[in-house]
């Protein structure tokens, strides 16, 4: 399957203090009822009608910020680590029951990171486009990939969010980007394709993240498996990943593997 740039927008998870109640002098304890779970209860920002894990994903894969998961996202399991053999940079730590393949096709950089039983993936990959290609028509493409991979390539599939939308990134630079949260033959999938073009190149970046499970599993590998991922695709020990070297953060960069632009 196929990845990028939508992997590249800025993921913002706030880190929740703990705070114990102090017993100073006579003061006694008041009980309380256990507050409600912020993720089990969280309402999507851009998509009311999605609730809870999913909520909360579908919000920071669309760049809205969200602090409901109260830490840092991190793989609990270690499996491997996985470095991509062109660009070194692109590399991070995936959980136990998964095998990462690099993405075959000339010109693309990027990963298939699949569970070992082949019901659940995460893909990131750009490809550089001589031409013009609409995000819409590349995110149809790839969810009929999406389909054959997980054998349902005859499956209805149904739109449970969509978003389109277009960003100036710098002078003479913009992107747009599709993405939709969708289920079919009781998987459950978010695409996002974001398509960066500069005027006058007649070329264009094309970067697609995908991440499908069971429908009943899609949460826990959220969780467990996708937003840890996600987490240090954007950002390192010191601060965010700046995969090119140039300055410019991957996060704001509309082209992270090229020093001489962003």
């Amino acid at each position: 399957m196929k990845n990028c740039n939508s992997f590249r927008k800025i993921i913002v998870l706030g880190l929740m203090a703990g705070v114990c109640g102090l017993l100073i002098w006579g003061c006694k304890k008041k009980s309380s009822a256990p507050a409600a779970d912020p993720v089990k209860t969280a309402t999507s920002k851009q998509c009311a009608q999605v609730t809870g894990v999913e909520a909360i994903y579908w919000d920071l894969m669309n760049g809205i910020p969200r602090t409901d998961l109260g830490k840092v996202p991190t793989v609990a399991s270690v499996g491997g680590s996985y470095t991509h053999p062109s660009y070194p940079l692109l590399t991070f730590i995936y959980p136990t029951g998964y095998t990462p393949t690099t993405d075959p096709n000339s010109g693309y950089i990027g990963v298939n990171l699949i569970r070992n039983d082949s019901k659940s993936i995460w893909r990131y990959t750009s490809i550089f486009y001589s031409g013009t290609a609409a995000p819409n028509d590349v995110l149809s493409l790839e969810v009929t990939s999406l389909k054959a991979f997980l054998g349902s390539s005859t499956a209805t599939v149904s739109t449970i969010c969509s978003q389109f939308g277009t960003q100036p990134r710098a002078a003479g630079i913009t992107t747009t980007t599709s993405s939709v949260l969708i289920s079919f033959n009781n998987f459950t999938a978010v695409v996002q394709v974001a398509i960066t073009a500069e005027t006058g190149l007649g070329a264009e970046q094309i970067t697609i993240a995908t991440t499908a499970a069971p429908t009943d599993e899609f949460a826990d590998e959220i969780l467990n498996t996708y937003l840890p991922i996600d987490y240090q695709m954007l950002y390192k020990s010191d601060g965010e990943l700046d995969s090119d070297g140039d300055g410019y953060p991957d996060s704001i960069d509309a082209f992270p593997y090229d020093p001489t632009k962003h």
